[in-house]
């Protein structure tokens, strides 16, 4: 019978019999260690600031399993937000589109970045998975202006982790808009794939390994990548290099005190420039207009995390040193000379365009001498704007626009002859076993399971099944 209460395992020992002796018996109670329903993998780079992001620890999770990081969120993470009123993802197609589109909100703040951290732990039984958000490196600023997008890399980082065989995954700081260069190699962040010049989905899909194009597969550690090129720019650098110690130590803080409130920020801001009387002088000084420095300090408005570090930049302070009510380098940078202080590096990185180069590059493409790229990539690739390669070259714009719709239909149709051609060998196959070739074992063979839901795959195993079958035309099983 059953004892309530009796949290370990009883294992019942039993003495050899002697003669005639009475059997004896005891019960050893083993103290076990509740176990968790996933593995509590450990997150990269803790306590550093190459801390890892909670969307990379996912992705790892996932594959640590063995299954892929989508179908392994639609399976654990999806049931238990079924029933959570702002939750709009709720079969697993949608948790696919969530995962592809939207799921680096997982590493910003809000409800979802909470309550996915919270799920994690639970199931994990790890206590500090909640610290791999950006809340933890820059506090309770909203995170619209503040998170990329989709993931950003540094090739060079990830040929030197596989060469070393470290874990590949990705730092939250590459997740930060402000963060445009490796700490470490001081060469530019990527965030299209050098073949496809696609972006990453964030949550990966089963066909793509860690490191590797989530559209393409193609390895982004490449060492052809233009972007491991050192930057040369000096300003850059330093200005950079100023940004990741700054976040560094709003990290430390955070680990060490807790999450933080700018609002403290703020409100002595507005003390030493009421004290000083520099609203204009620090207008000019850094380019924000005075009205939005009044904004910042009512609490009417609140800036982006680059604005605010860009502020501090140019008056020669740091964040903690304002909220610490440190004014003298604010202080003196509002009694000096505004040219005397240098601007921080645009987050842009075109400043001069080639028009001649532009031009011999964008024939290249139209003679077939370049890949063949769509306006907006080869824009990336000259690093100007989209709009002065369409207003200084707008017929070439057009063929460009013409060639790369037809190469996109060609890669098209090359990829769903492939696929037929993948569904018709595995419905041969297994008919040639004398399997039936329902479906799902088709399915089953190929690379890609979920390409068997595509009308094209479908209707060609069809064909197949009623060339191997003329007699059951009309047959369709799908078990």
């Amino acid at each position: 019978m059953k004892q309530a209460g009796r949290t370990g395992i009883e294992v019942r020992i039993m003495k050899p019999a002697m003669g005639y002796m009475e059997e004896q018996t005891r019960f050893q109670t083993l103290n076990v260690p509740p176990r968790s329903r996933l593995y509590g993998l450990e997150p990269c780079g803790m306590e550093t600031v190459w801390s890892e992001s909670l969307t990379s620890y996912f992705n790892r999770l996932g594959w640590r399993h063995g299954v892929s990081p989508r179908a392994l969120a639609a399976q654990e993470i999806g049931p238990l937000l079924a029933h959570v009123e702002w939750w709009c993802y709720p079969s697993p197609k949608l948790m696919g589109v969530f995962c592809a589109a939207n799921a680096m909100s997982l590493n910003g703040s809000g409800p979802l970045a909470t309550t996915w951290s919270t799920l994690l732990e639970r199931l994990t039984s790890r206590t500090d998975l909640h610290i791999l958000t950006a809340p933890w490196w820059i506090g309770d600023l909203p995170m619209a202006r503040n998170l990329r997008s989709s993931s950003a890399w540094c090739p060079a980082c990830y040929a030197e982790w596989k060469q070393q065989g470290l874990p590949l995954y990705q730092p939250l700081l590459w997740m930060l808009q402000v963060v445009t260069i490796c700490p470490t190699h001081k060469k530019r962040l990527v965030e299209r794939c050098p073949s496809c010049q696609g972006k990453q989905a964030v949550i990966v899909s089963h066909k793509t390994q860690p490191g590797e194009c989530t559209k393409c597969a193609v390895w982004l550690g490449t060492e052809g990548h233009p972007s491991l090129e050192q930057t040369r720019d000096d300003e850059l650098m330093n200005w950079q290099e100023w940004v990741v110690s700054v976040l560094k130590e709003l990290r430390t803080i955070s680990l060490s005190s807790g999450m933080f409130s700018w609002k403290t920020f703020f409100t002595s801001l507005a003390s030493a420039m009421e004290r000083q009387k520099g609203y204009s002088q620090l207008a000019r000084l850094t380019g924000i207009d005075r009205r939005s420095l009044y904004q910042w300090v009512w609490g009417t408005i609140t800036p982006s995390l680059e604005l605010i570090l860009k502020f501090c930049y140019l008056c020669g302070t740091t964040p903690m040193q304002i909220m610490a009510n440190q004014w003298v380098s604010l202080e003196q940078a509002i009694q000096a000379d505004p040219a005397l202080r240098p601007s921080p590096h645009d987050r842009a990185p075109w400043q001069r365009v080639d028009v001649e180069r532009c031009q011999s590059f964008i024939q290249a493409i139209l003679d077939g001498r370049e890949q063949v790229l769509s306006v907006r990539q080869a824009a990336l690739r000259l690093k100007c704007p989209e709009r002065f390669l369409q207003s200084h070259f707008p017929l070439e714009c057009e063929r460009m626009t013409q060639q790369y719709r037809e190469h996109r239909r060609h890669q098209r149709e090359k990829y769903l002859d492939e696929v037929r051609e993948e569904v018709r060998n595995a419905t041969v196959t297994l008919h040639t076993q004398g399997i039936s070739p329902t479906r799902r074992r088709v399915a089953a063979l190929l690379k890609d399971p979920d390409r068997m839901r595509m009308p094209e795959a479908r209707r060609a195993w069809q064909v197949v099944r009623q060339e191997l079958n003329p007699c059951q035309k009309n047959l369709v099983i799908d078990c």
